[in-house]
């Protein structure tokens, strides 16, 4: 199974399944980097305190460049996906408006990753690197951060752990439990130095989580980064500690284990922790029913998640305070179609919610997400539950269906109906 862009973006400093490049030796390491692997024991014993489970086996240490970096991470991508994979979740992208035409995806990811991760765990060679370019006030915790995910991987097979998800919403909620998890207890390692405790304060879990995000606002790259990008790279820090630490609250130590043991399934999961504990999980509804226009063909289907909704009426609509809808999304898919002989493309979308009354709400917001992503798109009334509108030689319909919202963007002349 090959990952997803989503997960790819995560699944950066979640750690890396690697080829076989040339990496630092020992004698590279820079004098700043040996201070802190020599503390490795120490962090590793405080780290098994917390999590209520140790090493099985010796953790190897190295650094690594920037360059080397670079070249790791693109082979993992290009090892993940093929060019005509990667078009095609391009394709994606472009018809939900997320991201522009002309965007290096590639060039863009590498850039982001090289300039945040100054410390990464490999689930394939089980090393762990800390980069040369990180500067000397982080190290510590970034060390922390991946001795986690090493203890982790040592525990319950982390390689095996992403790779188990069907989809790319399982892997971005499975990457949240990784980096959750990592993030709950560096933050807990770091007030364990001054006899405080994340423990019991879920207020202090949140705030931790919002200055991540405040922080990673810092880096001009991620900053010019398009918004999902972003959210899709912050996501399993931020609401994966929140979920994680509901975890804990609830059951202890065994919240550490049981994450792994019972994986969340959706990134509604993460944001609603309550659905998780519940096993509740959401049933993709009926996409629109049409015949496949003469030339055009099947080359992407998938989930639409909670997070990826919430970023997409950011994208279009702003900020605002929309989490009472969001939280009642139910469930979604989507298709693209693809003609190669001319270049075109056509989205088929449905997505669930509660109840009818949240449908219409989120039906008449994509009328408007519709009309700012196909720039000179004016959408008519076609009936009380449906609208319809016609541009550049291609059809867009949307209507609402008691709880389901569906939409056909893309096709072609001459008939609609």
């Amino acid at each position: 199974m090959s990952c997803t862009t989503r997960s790819l973006v995560a699944l950066a400093l979640a750690g890396l399944i690697v080829s076989d490049t040339a990496l630092a030796t020992d004698s590279d390491r820079p004098a700043g980097r040996d201070a802190v692997f020599s503390k490795a024991d120490s962090m590793t014993k405080a780290i098994a305190e917390i999590l209520g489970f140790g090493p099985r086996r010796p953790i190897d240490f190295k650094t690594i460049s920037k360059a080397q970096f670079r070249k790791l991470y693109q082979d993992q991508m290009r090892q993940e996906q093929s060019p005509r994979e990667m078009h095609n979740e391009m394709l994606f992208l472009r018809l939900f408006g997320l991201v522009p035409e002309d965007f290096d995806y590639e060039e863009t990811v590498l850039d982001l990753m090289s300039e945040q991760a100054w410390a990464l765990y490999d689930f394939k060679r089980r090393q762990l690197y800390l980069a040369d370019w990180a500067p000397e006030e982080v190290l510590e915790f970034a060390m922390v951060h991946e001795l986690v995910h090493a203890l982790d991987d040592q525990n319950f097979n982390l390689l095996k752990f992403v790779k188990a998800a069907d989809h790319g919403e399982e892997q971005l909620a499975r990457l949240a439990v990784l980096e959750g998890q990592a993030s709950w207890v560096m933050t807990e390692w770091v007030l364990q130095q001054s006899e405080r405790s994340l423990e019991g304060n879920r207020l202090l879990a949140i705030t931790t989580a919002s200055a991540t995000k405040f922080e990673a606002q810092q880096f001009p790259i991620y900053e010019k980064t398009p918004l999902y990008f972003r959210e899709i790279l912050i996501f399993p820090y931020t609401e994966g500690l929140i979920f994680q630490h509901d975890m804990i609250e609830r059951f202890g130590k065994d919240g550490f284990k049981r994450v792994f043991e019972h994986p969340p399934k959706t990134t509604q999961q993460i944001l609603q922790p309550a659905l998780y504990l519940a096993g509740e999980n959401p049933a993709p509804p009926e996409l629109p029913r049409m015949k496949t226009p003469r030339g055009y063909k099947r080359v992407f289907k998938g989930t639409f998640g909670q997070l990826d909704h919430q970023i997409l009426i950011e994208q279009h609509l702003g900020e605002g305070d929309r989490r009472a809808l969001l939280d009642k999304w139910n469930g979604s898919q989507f298709v693209v179609y693809e003609n190669r002989r001319d270049s075109k493309s056509m989205l088929h979308y449905a997505s669930r919610w509660r109840d009818p009354e949240a449908a219409r709400e989120y039906y008449h917001l994509y009328r408007q997400i519709c009309e700012r992503k196909w720039e000179g798109l004016e959408l008519v009334n076609d009936g009380r539950n449906r609208c319809t509108g016609e541009m550049d030689g291609f059809h867009v319909m949307l209507e609402v269906d008691s709880d389901v919202v569906r939409s056909v963007e893309g096709l072609p002349y001459p008939a609609l109906r």
